[in-house]
């Protein structure tokens, strides 16, 4: 059997596997033109050459896999790595991945339509069945395994399901028991035809009687699809066919054209800025936050900025990556993340020109945002005055108004000082005592106690002025002016907070998200 006929092989089946080719050579290489099959548990067909250098591409190889992806590889071929020719490969590996699978329980005509458009997107499907004539391959031309028996449990005893393995249930009578048996199993995506009342009653069952734990409950689907007015099992297949791919892809599903309405531009990407992210992104808006190119947030444990020093972080189980490109934020948001540029002068505005721009740089003045910026423009906090320089000011100012939305006029002003949490105002934040490198061997989150050394601005100690956590502190090895904020201590003492959103960004983020909303339905100028 020759690679192309093995590989074949692997696809039928559907099984993970990397192709590594030779694709350009230099100097004396054991092979100039070569292919090598490379399995997941390392198992390899063909050679490009042995060697170091083949172990290492069969190590790629294997993590490609894992990661699904492709790499370029550049292999410099020395005596050390057990070459005696001295030249260069370079290899391309790419990843063959299994397709997603797809197990329907049930032969029936919905079933049959879904098998029918499933394997046309590239599905690899089984069918589970208690009635053998049901589950015959003249019915069902597209499913490559069936699993027959004259009970659920017969016909589910040889059936395996992993963290790849989809499931839609539409038995004639049995779908309570099926439910039963697959609910708690690994299965990305759980759906099930039926009626809202059944479906309700389904519910409540697993919960009340099974005890069944909601993570497990939130991978169920049902009613099935997307609503698009199917009526027909030709059409209910569509909107179940497209819910699946929406699942397995992390999108929205929402139309395409409604992608650009739904596009939030958020100036800052401080703490404040971040709760507000995490709200629009919760609810279904595609975020890009802009930052300077370096960020002074102290609360850097929950502010997306930190992505500009580490790439990637997650705050509230919410992921926000660093992008170079308006394309590579695009697909950024198309994953269902935050994206983050640096852009402190708002490029990306014009260029991608969004539904609504959200000032949150809490700079207590305006930097340059204006009221022409996009159909929303919202300004946090003091600084702004709408309708001139925005169509909406939030109330940043912690008390009764607080998040409040203001259509004429400003927020409160700055007053200096910060808001009182047991009993402690101005002590709370620590500002540099003289300008410097600023450094500091603590973390967020490390009880202190007044007195305490915290950081050093230069050679000059930094004091904690009260008991409590460390809640905020700025990134190490950053040049500071004296007086500039560096550090804040939550005299509460629970570390537990340094890790999750404020209530106080949480409102902000609400009010923001209520100004959105009420626009979109035409209510908030009425």
């Amino acid at each position: 059997m020759n690679l192309f006929e093995k590989a074949a092989e692997l696809e039928k089946k559907n099984q993970a596997f990397a192709m590594v080719t030779i694709t350009k050579s230099e100097g004396s290489t054991p092979r100039s033109q070569a292919k090598m099959i490379v399995l997941p548990d390392g198992t390899t067909y063909g050679t490009v050459g042995g060697g170091a250098s083949e172990f290492e591409a069969i190590n790629r190889a294997r993590r490609c896999i894992a990661e699904r992806r492709n790499e370029t590889m550049d292999m410099s071929l020395t005596v050390a790595e057990g070459h005696n020719c001295g030249g260069a490969v370079e290899l391309f590996i790419e990843t063959i991945p299994p397709a997603y699978r797809l197990v329907l329980i049930g032969g029936g005509h919905v079933n049959l339509e879904i098998a029918r458009l499933a394997a046309a997107s590239s599905f690899y499907i089984e069918l589970v069945e208690t009635r053998a004539e049901f589950a015959t391959q003249q019915r069902f031309p597209w499913v490559s395994a069936f699993h027959v028996g004259e009970t659920v449990d017969d016909a589910l005893s040889d059936l395996s399901i992993d963290g790849e393995t989809a499931i839609i249930i539409a038995t004639h009578n049995l779908d309570k028991q099926v439910l039963e048996r697959v609910i708690t199993s690994p299965a990305c995506y759980i759906g099930m035809l039926g009626s809202r009342t059944k479906v309700n009653g389904f519910r409540r069952y697993l919960r009340e009687e099974k005890a069944i734990d909601e993570t497990y409950l939130k991978r169920f689907y049902s009613p099935i699809g997307l609503d698009i007015g199917s009526e027909t099992p030709q059409q209910i297949a569509v909107g179940v066919v497209a819910e699946l791919m929406m699942v397995l892809n992390h999108t929205d599903g929402k139309p395409l054209s409604r992608k650009a309405e739904n596009l939030v531009i958020i100036r800052g990407a401080g703490d404040l800025a971040t709760g507000v992210a995490c709200r629009l992104h919760r609810a279904g808006y595609r975020v890009l936050a802009l930052e300077t190119r370096q960020p002074t947030t102290i609360r850097r444990t929950v502010a997306f900025s930190e992505a500009v020093y580490q790439k990637r972080v997650v705050v509230d189980g919410v992921v926000c990556r660093l992008a170079e490109s308006d394309r590579q934020a695009k697909s950024i948001m198309d994953a269902n993340e935050v994206a983050l540029m640096i852009d402190p002068e708002g490029k990306a505005i014009a260029s991608l020109r969004p539904a609504v721009v959200v000032d949150a740089i809490i700079a207590k003045k305006n930097l340059g945002t204006t009221v022409d910026m996009a159909p929303l423009v919202i300004a946090l906090g003091p600084g702004f005055s709408a309708p001139t320089d925005c169509h909406v000011v939030v109330e940043t100012k912690r008390g009764h108004y607080l998040g409040q939305l203001i259509l004429e006029g400003s927020a409160q002003e700055n007053s200096g000082v910060p808001g009182i949490i047991n009993g402690y105002g101005v002590e709370r934040v620590i500002h540099s005592p003289a300008e410097g490198l600023f450094t500091s061997d603590l973390a967020i989150g490390s009880i202190v106690k007044k007195g305490d050394v915290l950081a050093k601005v230069d050679e000059e100690p930094v004091y904690a002025t009260l008991d409590g956590v460390l809640r905020g502190l700025l990134h190490t090895g950053l040049e500071v002016p004296k007086g500039f904020k560096i550090a804040d201590i939550d005299p509460r003492g629970n570390p537990e907070h340094c890790k999750s959103v404020s209530d106080k960004a949480l409102a902000l983020g609400g009010a923001v998200l209520e100004a959105i909303d009420s626009f979109h339905a035409n209510r908030l100028f009425v």
